[in-house]
């Protein structure tokens, strides 16, 4: 007897999605009885608008699956979205699918495990694979899938989860991103992903075009010759040399950096990053970044919090201005997840529009782990506040126009 799936959801003229109770059967097993005309699924109805669903008896279905070969990598209780890298994957694994000559007469049906989580990540694969690939809305996207039901993701905190995330929500980041021409999967590479965003080679990723999120970078014979210089070692031994913070040549050109270290110092050098913002205590000496030829703002507040008006408005306009001068920021706490990801996403809900939502969930599918606990309230309240900004700035920035003599 042929295995028990839930009805086929249609995406499109060839593709479905469906799930099996876990574990789920083998695609070698399962494709072995769709030969077997009497082991036709069912397909689900399609909500009002959608794709015809009634395939021939003559149809034939070849299933495949991700949940093994894609494998979110989690920090704490978070297990979704999974990252660029994958939708890449992903995308360019169903294509081929598609494009496969042997396979031209198959419907092909994406399946997981009903587990919650698999589900839930394979079934968002499906629409940003519509949706990016076959340039579908994100509403066109989400309507095969509409009527089902899936668990929420969540931030990479260790407690309860009290803000949650939706599908609806990632593939309206996606989109938003596309639309301002902030992802562009043609420009993408996977090779560099998957190396840079390694502990051991940098931690960090492009957010956008105009972002780098890092984690901060790690100088730990700065940082024991700092201790020793404010416990008064060196001065007690009669050091003329002072901190070595003090030094704009200082001895970190004297020195091998970590290699991690070096890694984002010859990148950023090379990928006209023109500014670097620390927003955590000093684990390194900003005149590394400065002998660079690379400017370093400090914006300090504390792990696990939220920044005033006062910072929020500084990094915006801050970032803005290396922007539009058409450069690269470059921004990091202590592991650029939480306080690195709410500045640059309050930059891009000022910037573009995007609610907290749509920015928090696009931002978690390029750097897994932004915005961390009540963070995610904050942007959730604060979002309409800085889209005033926005306005305000605007009006203000054609008031200005307005009023300069013509040439």
């Amino acid at each position: 007897m042929a295995p028990k799936c839930e009805p086929l959801c249609h995406f499109s003229d060839r593709l479905y999605f469906t799930t099996f109770p876990h574990p789920p059967p083998k695609p070698e097993v399962l494709n072995r009885l769709a030969a077997d005309p009497g082991n036709q699924p069912r397909i689900r109805s399609c909500p009002r608008g959608g794709p015809s669903a009634s395939p021939d008896d003559n149809t034939t279905y070849f299933y495949f699956t991700i949940d093994d070969q894609l494998l979110y990598l989690s920090f704490f209780q978070d297990w979704g979205p999974l990252n660029i890298a994958m939708v890449y994957k992903a995308c360019i694994y169903i294509h081929e699918l598609l494009e496969d000559k042997d396979l031209n007469q198959h419907r092909l049906v994406l399946y997981a495990s009903d587990d919650p989580r698999k589900k839930a990540n394979a079934a968002l694969l499906m629409a940003l694979y519509v949706m990016i690939v076959q340039r579908r809305a994100p509403w066109e996207a989400f309507h095969p899938i509409a009527e089902l039901e899936f668990m929420p993701f969540r931030d990479a905190g260790r407690g309860p989860s009290d803000f949650n995330l939706n599908i609806q929500d990632c593939l309206w980041g996606v989109w938003k991103a596309m639309q301002n021409g902030l992802c562009d999967m043609n420009e993408f590479s996977v090779e560099d992903y998957e190396y840079y965003e390694k502990v051991e080679n940098g931690d960090w990723n492009w957010i956008t075009p105009s972002f780098i999120a890092f984690a901060s970078p790690v100088d730990t014979n700065w940082i024991k010759r700092e201790k020793e210089f404010k416990e008064g070692r060196i001065a007690a031994a009669g050091s003329t040399l002072g901190p070595p913070s003090a030094h704009p040549k200082n001895l970190a050109l004297q020195r091998k950096l970590p290699t991690p270290f070096l890694n984002c110092l010859d990148y950023f050098e090379k990928r006209n990053i023109k500014l670097v913002v620390r927003l955590n205590t000093e684990l390194y000496d900003r005149n590394t970044f400065l002998d660079r030829g690379i400017d370093h703002m400090e914006l300090y507040f504390d792990d696990g919090t939220n920044p005033t008006d006062e910072i929020v408005r500084t990094f915006i306009d801050v970032a803005d201005r290396v922007i539009e001068n058409g450069g690269v920021v470059a921004v990091h706490c202590k592991a650029g997840l939480g306080r690195t990801g709410t500045l640059i996403g309050a930059y891009l809900i000022w910037k573009y529009g995007f609610t907290a939502n749509e920015v928090i969930a696009f931002m978690r599918i390029v750097r897994p782990g932004s915005v961390v606990g009540p963070q995610q309230q904050y942007m959730y309240l604060k979002q309409l506040e800085w889209v005033k900004w926005a306005a305000a700035d605007e009006m203000k920035k054609q008031q200005a126009a307005a009023m300069k003599p013509a040439a």
